[in-house]
């Protein structure tokens, strides 16, 4: 399975930032944009063949503060979105599909909130955590970060800075991680790219990763109710991380208008890239 991103651009946003983002799949293809989780660059793709066969063209965004995407002091889910829909006018798309994993996933719903989307996917997706129904059911860990996240912005954002990198996120992610989630991430085609995803992601820092985690979890802008584009919910019921959906999206997939819910009894958090034809069959039909 090659998860390599095939080729990497840069567009200058009319701010006079650069915006970077990677392309796989047949450059005629259906078009789908992929959000990524939490500290990745735009690198890490899905299986290459699987993409030329389905005929898709896998746009995947690095986000402004990441990898060589222009850091953006005032970056919010509405500017991100911005920033997004400037780079599908310059690639002249018009139609477009979005999958948001993890972390990725609250980036994905704000791109459909603020634009206009075909199909949404949520793979293994973080949740909206300040949901009374959903913080009830979240880790001690989380809501305490959470809360911070709210009433001291300033203390957490100090914390990661001068605590997170990428090999430090990336043990926190191998420590939390299932063993059939393990089974893929450790896998000697998978692992290399994944790991330098990440260091490529916190090349210049690890300020845009502090940035993704205060506003995933402060106010959105926006709820799941205001989401009109069909939607699909995947989760696997081993998946042991703390901060995607507690209640693996039974809760979320209810607050949208037009969603479907799949839920894996042997699968975990990795299971973008363990039933990626079943997700992005059913993104692109």
């Amino acid at each position: 399975m090659k998860v390599t991103s095939a080729e990497k651009h840069a567009l200058l946003l009319p701010d006079n930032r650069t915006l970077t983002w990677y392309e796989s799949g047949p450059s005629d293809g259906q078009p789908v944009l992929f959000c990524t989780g939490a500290g990745m660059s735009g690198l890490l793709s899905m299986d290459a063949d699987l993409l030329t066969k389905l005929n898709i063209r896998l746009i995947t965004p690095t986000r402004p503060g990441l990898g060589e995407s222009t850091f953006d002091p005032k970056k919010t889910l509405k500017s991100f979105s911005s920033d997004v829909l400037f780079l599908l006018a310059y690639l002249n798309i018009k139609n477009i599909s979005v999958i948001g994993s993890s972390q990725g996933a609250v980036f994905a719903m704000a791109i459909c909130y603020y634009g206009k989307v075909d199909k949404l996917a949520i793979v293994a997706g973080q949740d909206q955590l300040d949901y009374p129904e959903i913080k009830k059911l979240l880790s001690s860990d989380v809501v305490n970060m959470q809360q911070q996240a709210l009433f001291d912005p300033d203390g957490l954002k100090t914390w990661i800075i001068e605590t997170i990198t990428a090999d430090w996120l990336m043990d926190f992610i191998l420590n939390y991680s299932a063993d059939v989630d393990l089974a893929l991430y450790q896998e000697n085609k998978f692992f290399p790219v994944y790991q330098a995803c990440m260091k490529e992601a916190f090349k210049y820092g690890n300020k845009g990763y502090a940035q993704d985690l205060l506003i995933t979890m402060q106010p959105w802008g926006f709820t799941p109710e205001m989401i009109s584009t069909p939607t699909t919910l995947w989760y696997g019921l081993k998946d042991t991380s703390t901060v995607h959906s507690p209640d693996f999206g039974k809760l979320l997939s209810q607050r949208f208008p037009h969603a479907q819910r799949y839920v894996y009894d042997n699968e975990g958090g990795s299971l973008l890239w363990t039933k990626t034809s079943q997700i992005l069959t059913n993104l692109i039909s």
